[in-house]
């Protein structure tokens, strides 16, 4: 589906938005949210220079394995890496990040929604989605790679809240053929 319109001021412009139709079989039922009281807070303050996925990641070993969600709350980088989901020749797989995107230069960011997660095996994983700004004012966002951004001359701030009781772990979804993070109950 594909809608486009005119701005009421006249001048030319559109809006397009796609629905994606994944190849395999919808699953359900899905688990679509998961209670796990109590939760911690926390605000983390990342230094200019510092490599954000390894500072997350040394923050999250302190506090064993769990879930949780985040925001970038505000601050700068230097150097990121992100994806933006392409359509494909794949019939099994019609849509996928594409090659990655690498800015440089002073980057402001608006916004970002991070995901702690896990792999199977325990693996910390970090998954956001984030838009920003570059030095010539033009946006961007996307999949952002966490491992990639060196935080740039304003110190980066992120809330956290960490789940007890809870974790995201990745699993593959028959629907869209990408492993996803799925909400799944855990000991404290």
């Amino acid at each position: 589906m594909k809608l486009t319109s005119k701005p009421a001021d006249g001048n030319p412009g559109f809006v397009e938005v796609r629905k994606f139709l994944h190849a395999g079989q919808q699953s359900y039922p899905r688990t679509l949210d998961l209670e796990a009281d109590p939760a911690e807070e926390l605000r983390i303050t990342l230094q200019p220079g510092t490599m954000v996925g390894e500072a997350l990641r040394k923050v999250l070993a302190r506090y064993g394995q769990r879930g949780g969600v985040g925001r970038m709350c505000g601050g700068t980088a230097r150097r990121l890496h992100y994806h933006r989901i392409e359509n494909t020749p794949d019939k099994n797989r019609p849509y996928d990040y594409g090659p990655p995107h690498v800015l440089e230069g002073a980057i402001t960011f608006v916004t970002g929604a991070i995901t702690v997660g896990q792999n199977p095996e325990g693996k910390v994983l970090l998954h956001c989605h984030s838009g920003f700004i570059d030095g010539d004012g033009a946006i961007h966002g996307g999949h952002l790679l966490l491992d990639t951004v060196e935080v740039g001359d304003d110190p980066l701030i992120i809330r956290l809240c960490l789940f007890s009781r809870g974790a995201f772990v990745v699993n593959s979804d028959e629907e869209t053929h990408f492993s996803l993070l799925h909400p799944t109950p855990m000991e404290s």
